[in-house]
């Protein structure tokens, strides 16, 4: 044992002969000792670690486990090419890996089985103060004062959901009257152990900087809660994601939107679990692929609030003898006279492609269904339809003939249609040219859609036609845009124009006008400066036939105090005038800012 040691502490003097001297990296060697160069080499060149309390313990025998450890860090040298060393050198190193492969094989374990964390994120603070004022502010749910971000539209994601009553909008179509001063931390930890792979994203927040509550005991707490978490973990076996507005997207009756849970899924194989909850909704969602190896899909869906629904069925795609069938039957109650009976067919014959579709629907309800399905749910629906569709270049042509038995009423219709798409549009003297058009024969109900859009340099221009006389709709509409983007004496400059004049069915003429520009300049290398102003006035919309006029003037401040820490400051005012009618003029004054850290 005393020669291996000795082979060990000259491979060390061998491996640390050109390292400069470092102050006593142990407390317990005094400078004096014969050995204190030679220990003093070692450890910097990460041979040697020491103790946790900073000793060496030079006078304490080495255990074999130890020697061994110290073996494997000369053997990682020799691997990484740290050091030029000789064949003598090598040749005792082999010796001492030979003499301690059992120890040698517990530190590799050991080292396997470690856990790797990485933990990254920002802290800080943020402050906000909103106030709302005018004949068009409105309460909402909770009480507080709310106007629409763009009143014009009121609709900014595109969900249809116009303002009704005080609780008939969505959070992000509005702004709120809002005063916090509050602390945050946005959390990322990764963790990777025995094959296990969590990535895991959390915010923290005090709701208000320094504002302590009372626990049941009288004591004081602070007012700290998780307001978010997101991720994956991931196994050979199985991912699991972790986060709100999670989409399943199953089927046209059961979870259809893409944003349908919070909560956890999980991914195995072929099966798919879904738990969440939304509020006092909760939500149970299985589905199993391929079941017993078959060409069938299972799924059952639970949604768990003032009443339950479970819907649980199956659905099938399959080709047979060249033509491609699919089928669906689910049922939403325990007697099944609730039910969903679908059988589809298609073939594709090269110069035509044929498709068919058996339907008995029955009184079904299905979970977050496909609102633009014609009464399809929570009704009746039985019959057929057939429809042939050829593409003739870059136009897709279609006949469409239904025979429905719905609720109230029995639908028979033939619908002529033609289509060319915008991602493939006809493109005629650099003008881009598509649109749809869409005739039922029956009901006598058209649809004439034509955009053509040409961009010159820095302005596009679009000419639009569009009629539906379901909707009393025939708006010609011809607008010209502009934007870009420049520098002056280091200021970088965004201006944007947009002009359109719109022609309604009756020729009535109006234009809507607007205008804008961002501006930045970065002062030094740690202040940046931005502003903004915002000008319309929109005397018909399209879609609402909202009108009115706005300014919006905004200016921010950005510090940077180290690469890892910043700070900001926003300001921000909007005026808008018969935004929905003469008496509805409000303003809108924002400030918010905040100080960061990243870690």
């Amino acid at each position: 044992m005393k020669k291996l040691i000795t082979s060990f502490l000259t491979l060390a003097l061998l491996f640390t002969m050109s390292v400069p001297a470092i102050a006593n990296p142990f407390n317990d060697v005094p400078e004096g000792h014969w050995a204190y160069d030679a220990i003093q080499k070692a450890a910097q060149a990460g041979l040697l670690e020491g103790y946790g309390d900073g000793t060496y313990k030079a006078s304490q025998d080495l255990t074999r486990y130890e020697v061994a450890a110290l073996t494997a860090r000369v053997l990682e040298k020799v691997e990484t090419k740290d050091n030029e060393v000789s064949a003598e050198a090598v040749e005792a190193i082999t010796a001492l890996a030979q003499e301690f492969d059992a120890e040698l094989a517990q530190i590799n374990e050991k080292l396997a089985n470690s856990s790797a964390v990485t933990i990254s994120g920002k802290t800080g603070v943020e402050y906000k103060d909103v106030e709302l004022e005018g004949n068009g502010v409105k309460p909402g749910e909770d009480g507080k004062s709310v106007v629409y971000k763009d009143p014009f539209t009121k609709d900014l994601d595109d969900d249809d959901n116009d303002y009704v009553d005080a609780t008939d909008y969505d959070d992000d179509d509005m702004i709120t009257a809002e005063d916090y001063f509050k602390q945050f931390a946005d959390l990322n930890v990764n963790i990777e152990k025995d094959g296990v792979i969590a990535d895991l994203n959390m915010l923290a927040v005090g709701n208000y900087f320094g504002n302590f509550g009372n626990d049941e005991d009288g004591m004081n707490e602070a007012n700290v809660e998780l307001d978010e978490i997101s991720g994956s973990i991931t196994t050979e076996d199985f991912v699991a994601t972790i986060g709100d507005e999670q989409g399943l997207e199953w089927k046209n009756y059961l979870y259809f939107n893409d944003d349908d849970i919070d909560g956890v899924v999980f991914n195995s194989g072929n099966s798919q679990i879904a738990l969440g909850q939304r509020g006092d909704t909760r939500d149970i969602a299985v589905k199993q692929d391929n079941l017993l190896n078959l060409p069938v899909n299972l799924f059952v869906g639970v949604r768990d609030n003032a009443e339950r629904n479970v819907v649980a069925g199956l659905d099938t795609a399959f080709n047979l003898a060249g033509v491609d069938f699919t089928g669906d039957l689910a049922f939403s109650d325990k007697d099944m006279n609730e039910r969903v009976a679908r059988l589809g067919a298609s073939k594709d014959l090269g110069f035509i492609k044929l498709e068919g579709n058996v339907e008995s629907t029955e009184n079904f309800t299905g979970i977050q269904v496909d609102t633009d399905e014609d009464d399809g749910f929570e009704s009746t629906k039985k019959g057929f339809d057939l429809k042939a569709t050829k593409n003739i270049d870059k136009v897709e042509v279609s006949a469409l003939y239904e025979n429905y038995e719905y609720a109230t009423e029995d639908e028979e219709e033939i619908t002529l249609a033609a289509q060319v798409t915008e991602d493939n549009p006809y493109t005629i003297y650099g003008v881009n040219v598509f649109g749809e058009y869409e005739y039922a024969v029956k009901s006598e109900e058209e649809i004439r859609y034509v955009e053509a859009n040409k961009e010159l340099g820095n302005i596009t221009v679009a000419g639009i036609y569009d009629y539906d006389n379901t909707d009393n709709l025939a708006d010609k509409v011809l607008s010209v845009g502009y934007g870009t983007e420049f520098d002056v004496a280091g200021i970088k400059l965004a201006p944007t124009a947009q002009l359109a004049a719109i022609y309604d069915i009756d020729n009535n003429q109006a234009i809507n006008k607007e205008a804008g520009i961002d501006a930045s300049y970065q002062v030094n290398d740690k202040l940046n400066v931005t502003g903004g102003f915002a000008w319309a006035d929109k005397e018909d919309r399209v879609d609402d036939g909202m009108e009115g006029e706005f300014t919006t003037a905004k200016a921010g401040l950005g510090y940077k105090v180290t690469d890892s820490a910043s700070a900001t400051i926003n300001f921000e005012r909007a005026d808008y005038v018969n935004a929905v009618d003469t008496n509805e003029d409000f303003s809108v004054n924002s400030i918010s800012g905040g100080v960061s850290v990243n870690f």
